[in-house]
């Protein structure tokens, strides 16, 4: 049988958000926007997606796990409630997206909003999900009070965190990397420009 690891996927969270959000805040608007020739998509694509897989978290939860109850927050995406396809001209299709499997041809189209705009959506997403999963801990620290369909929708919740704080990790490699061939500095020697 196997014993449930230890975390505190709170505190990783905030870490990884925070690494992203300083990341993001040194790039201007073309490095932002800049592509390596051949390559669909640029730091901006990187930010809209992590900006939308983590508003998508939360209001996926939240739809799924109605046990929980109103004090976890609307389920509804802040992508919905404040219209930024539309604000932003991303192709109707588009709406339902986090930029998860799309084309390489479809990616590299899509509007990335200006910086300023990007990042309050950044900033927003993360605090939302931020506040939900500090929640989370706090009510149900221990499984000892719960049903056991709770009980199995609550260790798939804590998974899918897991699985989405890596997530946030392999996007920040791709746009260190992309910032390295802008700038010959990857984040090992940021330090000495």
């Amino acid at each position: 049988m196997s014993s449930q690891a230890l975390y505190d996927v709170l505190y990783m969270f905030k870490d990884i958000h925070k690494v992203v959000v300083d990341f993001a805040e040194s790039l201007d608007e073309d490095q932002l926007r800049w592509k390596p020739k051949g390559y669909s998509t640029s730091i901006g694509f990187h930010l809209w997606h992590l900006a939308r897989e983590s508003d998508f978290l939360r209001t996926v939860i939240l739809e799924r796990t109605p046990q929980l109850g109103g004090d976890f927050g609307e389920a509804r995406e802040i992508w919905a409630r404040e219209g930024l396809a539309q604000k932003w001209g991303f192709p109707t299709e588009l709406n339902a997206t986090v930029g998860t499997g799309l084309s390489d041809e479809v990616a590299s189209t899509l509007p990335i909003p200006p910086k300023e705009e990007l990042m309050e959506y950044l900033r927003h997403s993360y605090d939302d999900l931020e506040q939900f999963v500090e929640l989370l801990d706090s009510r149900y620290s221990s499984f000892d009070q719960v049903d056991e369909e709770l009980k199995k929708k609550l260790q798939t919740v804590r998974l899918n965190l897991l699985v989405f704080l890596s997530h946030d990790c392999r996007h920040l490699g791709m746009m260190e990397c992309l910032k390295g061939l802008q700038t010959g500095f990857g984040s090992a020697t940021e330090n000495r420009k």
